[in-house]
C-alpha cells in the first residue's frame, strides 16, 4: 500500500541533493549547459521556489511510502502545489527511487495524490515531461494525463 506523507524538515538535505544533481543533470542535457552549470541553475530555482524549504506555504513536499507487514520503506519524493485558487494543483518532481520503478508504484502514488487533492476540491492536475523522458512520459499517458502542448527552445548564436 503506498502512503503520501509530509516530508520532515530532517529529511529535507536528502531530498535536495537528489533533486539538484538530477534536475541539473536535466537542465545541462536539455538546454546544452554544461553540468556544472546546469547543478548551479537547479540549486537556484530550488532555493527560489521553495525558500523555506518544506515550510514553503502552498508547496507539499511528500514522501512516498509503502507500508509492508514488516516496515514502511521509503521509496521515492513527490513535490506539488496549488494555484492560487486552488483549483488545479501542479506537480514539480516525482521520482520513484530505481529498484521500485516498474512495480506499479508510480501508479499507485497518482492514483493517491488524486485522492488526495480531491477532498481538497482540485479539480485538474498539471505537470511537465522532460522531452526524452519517456517512462515518465508513458505513466503520465496511461493513466489519463493529456498532452497540452511542447517546451521549445532554439540558441542563436551572434555572429563574432
Amino acid at each position: 500500500m503506498i502512503t503520501l506523507r509530509k516530508m520532515k524538515q530532517e529529511e529535507f538535505p536528502g531530498y535536495k541533493e537528489y533533486f539538484i544533481q538530477d534536475y541539473g543533470k536535466e537542465i545541462s542535457e536539455n538546454y546544452n549547459h554544461s553540468i556544472e552549470k546546469g547543478i548551479l541553475l537547479a540549486q537556484q530555482e530550488l532555493e527560489e521556489d521553495l525558500p523555506f524549504n518544506v515550510a514553503t506555504i502552498d508547496h507539499h513536499l511528500m514522501c512516498i511510502e509503502i507500508n509492508t507487514e514488516v516496515d514502511t520503506i521509503l521509496i521515492g519524493y513527490l513535490w506539488y502545489n496549488h494555484n492560487k485558487n486552488k483549483i488545479s494543483a501542479f506537480i514539480y518532481d516525482f521520482y520513484i527511487f530505481p529498484e521500485y520503478q516498474n512495480k506499479g508504484y508510480g501508479t499507485a502514488t497518482v492514483k493517491a495524490l488524486e485522492k488526495r487533492l480531491s477532498y481538497d476540491g482540485v479539480k485538474e492536475i498539471k505537470l511537465r515531461v522532460a522531452f526524452e523522458n519517456n517512462r515518465a512520459l508513458n505513466l503520465y499517458k496511461k493513466i489519463g494525463f493529456k498532452i497540452t502542448g511542447y517546451n521549445m527552445i532554439k540558441k542563436i548564436y551572434s555572429p563574432d
